[in-house]
Parts: C-alpha cells; structure tokens; sequence
C-alpha cells in the first residue's frame, strides 16, 4: 500500500509506504520536509495494483532516520556545498540563484528596494544638514536645490530652512546695526 503526499513547497505529488504513515520525510525534488499523513482510506492506493514504480524514491524512506533523499536526484550547492536537488533553481540554505531569468529579477528587485531604502534614508536631515543650513545658507540652498533636483524629500526641506536662517541672520545684523547707530 502507498500514501499520496503533496509537498507544500513545491506541490510535487509524492507516493510513501503506508510503513512510513505519522513520520517525516524530505521531498526529492525541492527538499522541503513533508509530514506523511496517518493512514486514511481516500489517500491509499495499491501499487502493485496500478504497475507504477515508486518515481520519487520514497521506497527508500526510512522511518528510523524520518527523511527520504534519493541520491541519484540531488546536488551539492556550488556556493554552500548543502545538499539540495539537481533541478534546483535557488538553494533553500544560502539563497544562491542559479536560474538566470530569476537571478535576473531578484537583482531588479533588489535595486528597486535599495532605491526605496534610500529614498527613506534621505527624508530627514542630518545634523550636519541643520549646521550648513544655519551657518552657510547659501551653501544650503544650493544642495537643497541640488537634492529636489535628485528627488531627495529632505531636499525641499533644506531650501526652506536654509532661507530661514537666511532670513533670521538677516533681522539679527539690521538689529544689531541699529543699536550701533543709536
């Protein structure tokens, strides 16, 4: 008798001896661990009724060790050396992509996300922002502007500090040129 296990990694139908029903296992192609259901009367078939062979290696599968890798269908990672499938297209270990198109894709993903990290980074500004827009406000002004220019967020808020302290630096020399006049 046999059990008829799908691997919800993969979705890989696999077929396991009714011997290892409540035990563990590893799925041959993707190596996601499968739990082999307790016997039930819908998932059983006989297969020595039907003629089929056991195509994924489960007639290997051990119950002592809970895992079933078929030797002939597996690889070892060329970055991580784990032992992963030969159809394999990621290392579920180390990540590693071997597929080109999807090693493509993750590498669009990825400079998509660091463009969003720092746009984020780059909201707010810094301290050494706060001094050259209060000491240098022309300075300020010119990265600011620099900054808009680049789609930098903090860039619209260093012109608009900059002029500030462009401003008050201004109110405070005609002050103080008028009590010297006085």
């Amino acid at each position: 008798m046999t059990i008829r296990v799908t691997c919800s990694s993969c979705g890989k139908q696999i077929k396991a001896k009714d011997s290892s029903a409540g035990k563990k296992g590893k799925c041959p192609d993707c190596g996601g661990i499968i739990k082999i259901p307790d016997l039930q009367a819908d998932e059983i078939y006989d297969a020595e009724s039907t003629g089929e062979d056991d195509p994924f290696g489960f007639d290997d599968f051990d119950p002592n060790e809970g895992e079933s890798i078929p030797s002939s269908k597996r690889k070892a990672c060329p970055s991580c050396g784990e032992d992963i499938a030969k159809s394999a297209s990621k290392c579920r270990f180390c990540g590693e992509i071997f597929d080109p198109a999807l090693k493509a894709i993750a590498r669009k993903e990825a400079k998509k996300n660091r463009k969003k990290d720092s746009a984020y980074i780059d909201e707010d500004m810094t301290t050494g922002d706060w001094v050259v827009a209060a000491l240098c406000s022309g300075i300020g002004c010119i990265a600011g502007i620099v900054w808009m220019i680049q789609g930098k967020p903090k860039g619209g808020k260093m012109v608009l500090v900059s002029i500030g302290f462009a401003v008050l630096w201004n109110v405070i020399t005609a002050a103080i040129r008028a009590m010297n006049q006085q």
